[in-house]
């Protein structure tokens, strides 16, 4: 894979990457291990200067070794282009492989997805989502672009539909409440003064019987943190097994849909917004009628 940089000053090779195109020391170190500059066309090395008006080719080195074996499943693409690849994630499917479960998940089937395309990257997961989570999953398709979304100019914004059990006072809110691991538990969060900081804003969006389906978007990113948060003002999530009230003819696991994805495309600067319907919603309808 290659990528085009227009130079405006002059700077040596290994300079004009770290200060204008924004790469790591990291990064810098493995293209000159394994990648490859060209200056206007002709090799060059390093440490060589570059002038207003040159155009540095950077070659990024091929993957060999994949963290995982490809897998033919499925993928429901919403956007792809060399630099991202925006997939919506089915309920129920596992994000990365685990000695729990080793086959069936989005990492597997994104590679079978790249050996289709003689890709020869890795999978950059941008955000992450449970397995009974549906809805956006962003990926960086090589690790220049996974690197410049943290930063603070990739914009990203994430919005969730949820589901939840019971009538809600008021049309919205904000929930501050620290979150921490739960003392007996390895995998549960729970509220606790020595916990770090949550926030989740919420607006109600539908009264559904005797539940709310509700908008959600969060100003931190902790493990659990909707369902926590939701379950800690007495509004669980429906069909949460680990926070509610157990599995719910409503929804498949846990009623919860990244519903919204934001991003400032790390190459183009063009803003790009994204939506999707949750599974339940129809079925929650149908059910509250």
């Amino acid at each position: 894979m290659k990528k085009a940089f227009s130079v405006v000053v002059e700077k040596k090779v290994q300079d004009f990457l770290r200060d204008e195109a924004g790469m790591s020391r990291r990064m810098v170190k493995d293209l000159k291990k394994n990648g490859g500059f060209f200056r206007n066309g002709a090799v060059v090395s390093h440490y060589d200067k570059l002038s207003p008006g040159d155009v540095l080719t950077v070659e990024f080195p091929a993957v060999h070794t994949l963290p995982a074996e490809p897998e033919a499943t499925p993928l429901t693409v919403v956007y792809e282009d060399e630099d991202v690849l925006l997939i919506d994630k089915p309920v129920g499917m596992v994000t990365t492989p685990s000695c729990q479960h080793p086959h069936g998940t989005v990492v597997q089937a994104v590679l079978h997805h790249y050996t289709l395309q003689n890709w020869k990257q890795t999978v950059h997961l941008v955000n992450r989502l449970d397995r009974d989570t549906g809805g956006l999953l962003l990926i960086a398709k090589h690790p220049y672009s996974h690197s410049l979304f943290y930063k603070e100019e990739a914009g990203l914004r994430k919005g969730y539909t949820a589901l939840v059990e019971g009538m809600m006072e008021g049309k919205q809110g904000r929930i501050t409440s620290p979150i921490a691991r739960a003392q007996d538990s390895i995998i549960k969060r729970e509220i606790s003064a020595e916990g770090k900081s949550a926030v989740t804003r919420y607006e109600v969006l539908e009264e559904m019987g005797d539940k709310t389906l509700v908008s959600v978007g969060l100003e931190t990113g902790r493990t659990h943190q909707i369902r926590v948060h939701m379950a800690s003002i007495g509004h669980p999530l429906t069909g949460d097994t680990l926070y509610g009230a157990g599995p719910s003819a409503w929804s498949e696991g846990q009623a919860l849909h990244a519903s919204f994805l934001q991003f400032i495309h790390p190459w183009t600067k063009e803003k790009m917004s994204f939506r999707s319907a949750p599974s339940f919603y129809p079925k929650a309808r149908k059910l509250s009628d």
